[in-house]
């Protein structure tokens, strides 16, 4: 018999098969476009009623609410707690204070009955003199530093971090874009919000003895 081959699917089948088969390969194909066809339409659908989504539109100003009173509570419980802590130390600065200011008044009654006392003598030795001069450099130099004594409060700024899951219109592909809003751009003044957000701890007293307040 004659025989011929399916451009479809490139096999040698005689005329008789081959009609049948055309006619499944053409069933075959209207189920395949019928079927791809309403797929388009769904999705043309889907697309027609596309609006931008509430993670965009809402969600963000949530996740920043919550920021906002969950920093609040927190910077409200480290105020109260450095408060106290200001406190104590006002406190035991009173106590060295008070025994140190003591003191000196001591050496200059002392140093006063001694400058009386030369003042009575007819001859005055310079070492006598010397020694004068040096005590009471030494007390105006305490009495100065005095004056410079501070409790000094640091503080740092807020850290807020924004990312994006956007559109990358050069390569029409989903890019994620990071967009730090910062209160304070300096260094110092930076400090990491997850770690304020769980933790709530106090800085130390730095070197200088000053107390210093950071949200972490």
């Amino acid at each position: 018999c004659y025989r011929a081959k399916c451009f479809h699917c490139s096999r040698d089948l005689c005329l008789m098969h081959l009609t049948e088969h055309t006619q499944l390969v053409e069933s075959q194909t209207r189920t395949f476009l019928y079927s791809h066809e309403k797929i388009l339409n769904d999705l043309n659908n889907k697309f027609e009623s596309l609006s931008i989504s509430s993670r965009i539109l809402e969600y963000p100003f949530i996740q920043l609410e919550k920021w906002r009173t969950d920093a609040h509570q927190k910077l409200d419980q480290l105020a109260e707690q450095k408060r106290q802590e200001i406190q104590r130390k006002i406190s035991e600065y009173r106590i060295i204070f008070t025994e140190k200011t003591n003191e000196q008044k001591q050496k200059i009654e002392l140093l006063k009955k001694q400058l009386n006392n030369l003042s009575r003598q007819t001859h005055v030795a310079n070492k006598e003199i010397k020694y004068l001069e040096d005590k009471i450099n030494e007390t105006k130099i305490f009495l100065h530093s005095i004056e410079k004594h501070s409790i000094k409060v640091s503080t740092y700024a807020f850290f807020v971090n924004i990312r994006t899951n956007f559109f990358d219109l050069q390569t029409s592909r989903i890019a994620q874009l990071a967009s730090p809003i910062i209160s304070q751009s300096t260094r110092k003044t930076r400090f990491d919000l997850k770690e304020f957000m769980n933790n709530g701890n106090k800085q130390r007293l730095d070197k200088k003895r000053s107390l210093s307040v950071s949200l972490l």
